[in-house]
């Protein structure tokens, strides 16, 4: 992951050096040779993701010149990545507060036997019923994840994501399937990580967005440093409205959608949210053809 953004670009290197020495984890070895078991492991795989996306965007404005961003958005920990697009943080601020973030999900993921689910072919207010329902006896399951139409996620304590699962099945979900993940992630049960982001967000300077930001929790677009730093905060334990995001994003006039960073999941998100929207995605210098084309 972010191999060739290194060996193309001095900036993606020094990128990933800084989220070394930020985590004083080995980021760059995990990224390149895994083993994935160690990778997607809360602790890493938040630092490693922001900061592949990072240098992917660094090497996009190196190559493509000036990028034109009418707004943007992140998917959960990708807001943080967002949020250096937009000029909000630089990238040490940035890999700083998600350190924060990672190390405090990983702990309050320690603290109970949870997971998530995702849930196709069953709308929102039929699988919050069934949330409802299966929260019972001091355990608790919520939608963690608006995705897309038809594809939403819970989360919450094993017990209770058993209960929802047979319940979103008896009413008409098609499948059920469990993530793996580690832990119970905007949940209820992330409130404790919350608290240390916010403690890490009164010292962090946060700057007037550039572009507007859509932002997960309220799927509004804001570019004032209060509204943004709240985010970053209450957006670990509420649910991402990516649907909603992309609907703003798309009402603000975005026709355009590049996707930057590891994988494609979030471009595959944008053509079933908008099927009229020109999509790319760019994390591998395969992409960057397309992605300039795009833009």
């Amino acid at each position: 992951m972010g191999t060739d953004l290194r060996q193309r670009s001095a900036q993606a290197r020094r990128l990933f050096e800084l989220a070394d020495q930020i985590t004083a984890l080995p980021i760059t070895q995990l990224c390149a040779d895994g083993p994935l078991e160690r990778l997607t492991d809360t602790d890493v795989a938040q630092p490693a993701v922001v900061t592949t996306s990072l240098a992917a965007l660094a090497v996009l404005r190196e190559e493509c010149g000036v990028v034109d961003i009418a707004a943007v958005a992140g998917h959960s920990v990708g807001e943080f990545a967002a949020y250096v697009a937009a000029g909000v943080l630089d990238a040490e601020a940035a890999l700083r507060l998600v350190q924060v973030r990672a190390q405090a999900m990983a702990a309050a993921c320690a603290s109970v036997d949870g997971s998530m689910a995702a849930v196709l072919g069953l709308d929102e207010p039929a699988l919050r019923e069934a949330c409802m329902l299966a929260s019972q006896n001091g355990s608790s399951v919520e939608v963690a994840n608006l995705n897309a139409p038809g594809q939403l996620v819970v989360s919450g304590a094993r017990d209770a994501l058993e209960r929802v699962a047979e319940s979103a099945r008896a009413s008409g979900a098609r499948r059920v399937l469990p993530l793996k993940v580690g832990g119970p992630f905007h949940s209820v049960y992330m409130r404790p990580a919350a608290d240390a982001v916010r403690q890490a967000l009164i010292e962090t300077p946060l700057r007037r967005a550039e572009v507007p930001v859509v932002v997960n929790a309220s799927a509004e677009a804001t570019c004032e440093p209060d509204e943004l730093r709240h985010e970053l905060a209450v957006q670990v334990y509420s649910a991402v409205r990516w649907t909603a995001t992309l609907e703003r994003l798309a009402a603000l006039g975005c026709d355009r959608f590049l996707e930057v960073g590891p994988g494609t999941v979030l471009a595959g998100l944008v053509r079933r949210t908008l099927p009229d929207a020109r999509v790319a995605s760019f994390g591998a210098i395969s992409d960057l053809r397309g992605a300039c084309a795009l833009l």
